[in-house]
């Protein structure tokens, strides 16, 4: 095989794979212009409106889910990194604006934290976490990473 035809196929490939790949991903909804996108989860869907402190509550609620929701990592000595109200927490914000909307983006907090057990791996040693206010108290609903 000619190599410009050996790249064509390899091209090609790729791009089967990644088609595939977005075909199955769990909990994908077509959005507008037939792109895919992650469908907003329920219970975030039940977001109430903040309270006063939202961050300081939603930080302390992540630093109590670390545990449960990064099982495979060493959580022990976790600290909050920052944490802000998705409108104002830049690309981690904007995700959950794209997920759910500008309205549960008002209703939500996102919360890095560090997990200095990890270290030195940069990837594992940090996590981020979407947190809202339901009835019950602040919860995290998604693990951004």
């Amino acid at each position: 095989m000619k190599p410009r035809a050996l790249l064509r196929a390899a091209a090609f490939a790729a791009g089967a794979s990644l088609a595939l790949a977005l075909a199955v991903v769990p909990g994908a909804a077509a959005a507008k212009g037939g792109e895919k996108r992650i469908a907003c989860p329920r219970q975030a869907k039940a977001a109430l409106p903040l309270s006063a402190h939202a961050t300081k509550k939603a930080a302390q609620a992540a630093l109590a889910a670390a545990p449960k929701r990064y099982k495979d990592l060493n959580v022990k000595g976790a600290k909050v990194v920052w944490s802000k109200v998705a409108t104002a927490a830049g690309a981690r914000g904007g995700e959950v604006a794209f997920q759910c909307g500008k309205t549960i983006q008002a209703r939500t907090v996102v919360v890095e934290l560090r997990f200095p057990k990890e270290l030195p791996s940069a990837s594992l040693s940090e996590g981020v976490l979407f947190v809202s206010r339901f009835r019950s108290n602040y919860e995290v609903w998604e693990v951004a990473h």
